[in-house]
């Protein structure tokens, strides 16, 4: 019998309190290799986070007086990452264990690397929250009830880290972003409030409604059109013409200079010419534009200043 033993037994016969020594830290490092290397491999194994030890580990392990369930931390240190993880079984060659494959990809290890493996004591987890990395997750008919089934492989959960897990043929990634009572906590025997952060690529679409002076805009321009309004004319609301159009009227070119006489002496002017000219052609023809047709029909031609009548028209020389 060994001394734990007997004070155990002594200390229950005469009704003593039985003093139990602390556990002890079990720290060893290994070689780690992906678990499909593994004599007894099964395509269950990726799943979950349990790892494969050698039998001289669970011996020391006893010794240590590491009870169940067996919890521990697993760290790379060429990097310093660390997660937390269970144990499957004891099977593995000694100097190696194995690790699911996303868990080697998520602490950057490779085949035969060396890896730091120590005992762990984690709190019950009463809460978590992850962040998918696709949105497809979210998609799924009942992501819950998928992500509840897919963690009855799991013992802990580590703040900060990402876990996978399998639905039928997909696999999905969800990192963990919060974690009570602790930043590790285990996940057995317990109830877990679970909640969702949006996916790491999910993008929300902003809806811009246009400003109210482009409304205005807007309906002016639907105004104008409607109206059939001209640039530069009046809006209709004033009887008089517009400012543009005054220029015009009031005898201004387009460049801004005033002609050398009024628009109205010019007109003036230009009624006055045509009226000397007809009454100079009805003068010289004797008889207005009547006689002149008459007269042209006899083939005659007559010549008066200005003007010349030959045949049935007429021409300006």
């Amino acid at each position: 019998l060994t001394m734990n033993m007997l004070s155990e037994l002594l200390g229950g016969a005469v009704g003593l309190p039985v003093v139990r020594p602390a556990p002890q830290e079990f720290r060893r490092q290994f070689k780690v290799f992906s678990v499909a290397c593994a004599n007894n491999y099964k395509a269950s194994m990726e799943g979950g986070d349990k790892i494969l030890l050698p039998p001289s580990a669970f011996q020391e392990l006893g010794r240590c007086m590491i009870t169940y369930p067996m919890m521990f931390q697993v760290k790379n240190p060429k990097n310093d990452a660390k997660t937390h993880c269970g144990v499957m079984e004891f099977t593995a060659p000694e100097g190696i264990v194995y690790f699911p494959f996303w868990m080697m990809n998520g602490l950057c290890l490779d085949n035969g690397d060396i890896v730091d493996i120590k005992s762990a004591s984690l709190q019950k987890g009463n809460y978590v929250k992850f962040q998918p990395h696709k949105t497809k997750f979210t998609q799924l008919s009942n992501p819950r009830i998928v992500l509840e089934k897919a963690l009855r492989a799991f013992s802990c959960l580590t703040k900060g880290g990402t876990i996978a897990i399998r639905h039928g043929q997909q696999q999905f990634f969800l990192d963990v972003v919060e974690t009570k009572p602790g930043d590790a906590i285990t996940i057995i025997d317990t109830d877990v409030n679970v909640d969702f952060a949006p996916p790491k690529d999910y993008k929300e679409v902003k809806k811009t409604t246009p400003q109210p002076q482009q409304r205005e805009v807007k309906a002016s321009k639907a105004d104008e059109k409607d109206t059939g309004a001209i640039w530069g004319a009046s809006n209709g609301k004033s009887t008089g013409p517009s400012s543009y159009f005054k220029k015009l009227s009031g005898g201004q070119t387009l460049s801004g200079r005033r002609p050398k006489g009024s628009v109205s002496n010019l007109l003036k002017t230009s009624q006055r010419g045509k009226s000397s000219s007809s009454k100079k052609s009805a003068g010289s023809s004797g008889g207005g534009w009547g006689a002149a047709a008459s007269s042209s029909s006899s083939a005659s031609t007559k010549t008066t200043k200005g003007y010349s009548l030959k045949g049935k028209g007429y021409s300006l020389k």
